[in-house]
């Protein structure tokens, strides 16, 4: 709601601001809003998902990005005059309240984030009944497997809760095992009984600290993917070709401006074909095919910008680039780390992420006229390098997310990779307090 508010905000002031300097000032919002939206909406997105539809629903933040930027740019061509182009920013507050009004009245509050801040028996009620009414699919109740995560989701909460408050603990008891059995165990029919017993399979503990979550071995691949993957997005030159395009297509179709909404136009065509294909690949796949087909389209480029091979064939080498992106790096970099990392630091880590993913943009746009000048045709070389060593990652590193796996299946992997490498599970965990590591050792 926050982020709306903000978006409104600078959207009025982008309309009526009398001065340079406010328009510098509202932009500042704005990109903190934006900023903020990428951290968010993934994290939210993959809190309410179904298991079988997280890399569909994930990729919708994606999807929308790109619709915005095509219709930004269709939007945006009438106003190309000193007395219009204030209405370029008119449908930044209209966006802004829309949202507002809309996340008031149908958002629901993250059911990870009332298990985290509270071990009481209404949060936890209302943060399970908040999972079912998002997951509830054609009037019937959504799949076993969906059931699972909801129990595991209060396991989480509830012992992370346990830990913060030194809630009693119920050492005799089973461990949670039936969802049934476990659902109506910590959501009982009459709101004002008392709290039950927390069951947990481990002894209640401090949380770990993120200090110590970092600098775990075993966390070493599902952070460096998290991070590495969205700064490799940006390193592939995808925002080259688009900040750029017009220039690229200068003297090989008779109007660039019309080749840059093509490129924008089969942006959104890719992304849609992504959202498609999402859930019935692996990520790993996904993004090793990505990068590769980028690579390839590297190579094309610089051979048609070269005379090697037809000018034309630099339109098809675009083109080919913007789809071989968006099925892959284009997406799964956004919601990647909340299908890695646990919940008490996905905040954190996803924050880091697109600081660096953003960071990296900026240095794209900024460094690129520099390398077209000095590289010439060759500018994209420098981006294939990149893309050939974020193959070798994803084939050699990358844990396969993909498939309804759950972050203990994806660290149990990592696990038994790192066993097998090792051949000691003290060298793969460490020494740690943390009571998801406990129980992937059980």
């Amino acid at each position: 709601m926050a982020v709306f508010g903000g978006y409104g905000i600078a959207g009025v002031m982008s309309v009526v601001t009398p001065s340079m300097n406010g328009l510098i000032a509202t932009r500042v919002l704005i990109g903190v809003a934006g900023g903020a939206s990428t951290v968010i909406t993934p994290m939210y997105l993959s809190e309410i998902s179904p298991t079988r539809l997280k890399g569909t629903i994930g990729t919708l933040t994606q999807l929308s990005v790109v619709i915005g930027i095509l219709a930004s740019i269709l939007w945006e061509l009438p106003f190309h005059s000193v007395d219009k182009w204030r209405f370029i920013f008119l449908p930044i507050p209209v966006i802004g309240v829309m949202g507002l009004v809309v996340g008031y009245c149908v958002l629901l509050e993250s059911p990870s984030w009332l298990l985290r801040v509270s071990p009481s028996v209404e949060r936890r009620r209302e943060a399970v009944e908040n999972i079912r009414l998002l997951r509830y699919v054609s009037g019937d109740i959504y799949s076993n497997e969906d059931e699972d995560n909801i129990v595991e989701l209060v396991r989480e909460g509830t012992n992370s809760t346990a830990a913060q408050t030194n809630d009693a603990v119920d050492h005799d008891s089973e461990p949670l095992d039936d969802p049934e059995r476990d659902l109506d165990a910590i959501t009982p029919a009459n709101p004002e009984d008392p709290p039950p017993p927390i069951t947990t399979t481990t002894n209640p503990q401090p949380p770990p600290s993120f200090k110590s979550y970092i600098t775990n071995p075993q966390n070493r691949i599902p952070l460096l993917s998290s991070i590495l993957l969205p700064i490799a997005q940006q390193l592939s030159g995808i925002n080259a070709v688009f900040y750029y395009s017009t220039s690229l297509f200068e003297g090989v179709i008779p109007n660039p401006q019309t080749g840059t909404i093509l490129a924008f136009t089969v942006n959104v065509v890719a992304t849609i074909v992504a959202v498609l294909v999402m859930d019935r690949f692996g990520r790993k796949t996904l993004l090793t095919l990505s990068a590769g087909g980028m690579f390839l389209c590297c190579i094309l480029l610089t051979l048609s910008l070269e005379g090697i091979l037809p000018p034309l064939l630099a339109v098809v080498g675009v083109m080919l680039y913007i789809i071989f992106f968006e099925l892959g790096l284009g997406c799964i970099p956004f919601f990647l780390a909340s299908e890695l990392i646990q919940p008490e630091f996905l905040g954190r880590v996803q924050s880091i992420s697109m600081s660096c993913n953003w960071i990296a943009n900026f240095g794209v746009g900024l460094l690129f006229p520099y390398m077209d000048y000095y590289l010439g045709s060759f500018s994209f070389l420098p981006f294939a390098v990149f893309l050939g060593a974020t193959v070798v990652f994803c084939v050699v590193l990358l844990p396969e997310t993909g498939g309804g796996r759950s972050i203990r299946e994806v660290t149990e992997e990592l696990a038994e990779r790192r066993r097998r490498r090792w051949g000691q599970e003290d060298i793969l965990f460490g020494e740690t307090d943390s009571p998801f590591v406990e129980t992937v050792r059980l």
